[in-house]
């Protein structure tokens, strides 16, 4: 459904960069979560998959077609990034005028049940130039969710909802994805809740893409390689082993240097076997998948 294919980004008189050489792919119905510390680089890639910035290069494609070759290409996305609406008109008014100014009065029916999703029925008729900060996150919330998305790019989704909230935007979020096929990218500093919602994560640092692992809990082996796997050694390994491997099965690491792979798999020994006859490997340990590991031990 969406491809992102070796992106940056270097801002004007900066000489590093924000973005370098990111790739990853998002699939129908697929929920995937984005994590890293403040100033990786998680904002910089949701704006520009938003179109609210252009990259310095690379691509994002979206059903076989650059999201920049035409205006109406993000018509189905679900974006909530920043609060984004207009302070002195009401709550209620700002869903009907965004659908209004995207010629989508169709979904006007799904007005109530956003609001009262994200807990903001009872404010529909109050005006957000006078909403707290998290009164004004749950109308962005509504606003990303009201047009029936194809795709949503949530940032911080969580943030100024109750407990039980959260359970139900949890909740709706994967029926949404299981029944309708949406596909989903999520930032949050909320381990918890991303840990509970998401089927794979992308682990940001410093602007480039350092992980990429499936949302099971556990133990996985880490394979480090003795050089890099080269683009047909990889294609090889996926084609032979690694597509049976089942859900939580393994990831190659963007750089090819690495593989992990559930501790449980039966196609373990097969990839080790696979990988030793060809790059070679140079240390296997264990890993726990937790979140909150990527945040510690000096990452």
């Amino acid at each position: 459904m969406l491809t992102v294919s070796h992106l940056s980004k270097q801002y004007a008189g900066n000489p590093a960069y924000s973005l370098e050489d990111v790739s990853f792919t998002i699939s129908n119905g697929e929920i995937v979560g984005l994590i890293g510390k403040n100033g990786a680089g998680k904002t910089t890639l949701m704006k520009m998959m938003a179109k609210a910035q252009r990259q310095t290069s690379g691509s994002i494609v979206y059903n076989g077609a650059d999201i920049f070759s035409h205006d109406d290409m993000l018509d189905r996305f679900g974006i909530m990034i920043q609060p984004v609406f207009v302070p002195n008109i009401s709550a209620e008014d700002n869903l009907r005028f965004y659908l209004g100014i995207h010629g989508d009065t169709a979904h006007e029916r799904n007005i109530r049940p956003v609001l009262e999703l994200v807990d903001m029925w009872r404010y529909r008729n109050r005006k957000p130039a006078g909403f707290s900060f998290g009164m004004k996150q749950r109308l962005a919330l509504a606003l990303a969710l009201v047009n029936d998305p194809e795709f949503l790019i949530l940032d911080e989704p969580f943030v100024g909802l109750d407990p039980d909230g959260v359970l139900q935007l949890i909740t709706v979020l994967k029926q949404w994805a299981a029944e309708r096929s949406i596909a989903m990218l999520i930032s949050s500093h909320q381990l918890n809740e991303l840990q509970e919602l998401c089927d794979r994560f992308l682990f940001i640092k410093s602007g480039r893409l350092a992980a990429e692992f499936t949302g099971e809990t556990g133990e996985i082996t880490v394979i480090e390689l003795s050089r890099p796997l080269t683009d047909a050694e990889r294609a090889s390994l996926i084609a032979e082993t690694l597509q049976n491997s089942g859900r939580s099965a393994a990831t190659i690491a963007p750089d090819g240097t690495s593989v992990e792979i559930d501790a449980r798999s039966l196609e373990l020994n097969k990839t080790i076997a696979a990988l030793a006859s060809t790059a070679g490997i140079k240390a296997i340990h264990d890993k726990s998948t937790q979140l909150n590991n990527y945040f510690g031990e000096g990452r």
